[in-house]
């Protein structure tokens, strides 16, 4: 699991937040691992296997 290149944390918060429609007070307190691996869920949800 690695950070994602040329992507903020605010860019993982948003795509798991649009793909599982979870508000950013549920995303503020995981740590950097857990918003990648529910990014990584978020990918693979919508379909979308292309950083």
């Amino acid at each position: 699991m690695t950070f994602p290149k040329n992507l903020s944390v605010d860019d993982l918060m948003a795509d798991v937040a649009v793909i599982f429609h979870w508000p950013p007070s549920e995303l503020y307190p995981m740590s950097l691992s857990e918003l990648i691996t529910w990014r990584e869920k978020a990918l693979r949800r919508s379909g979308n296997t292309n950083e």
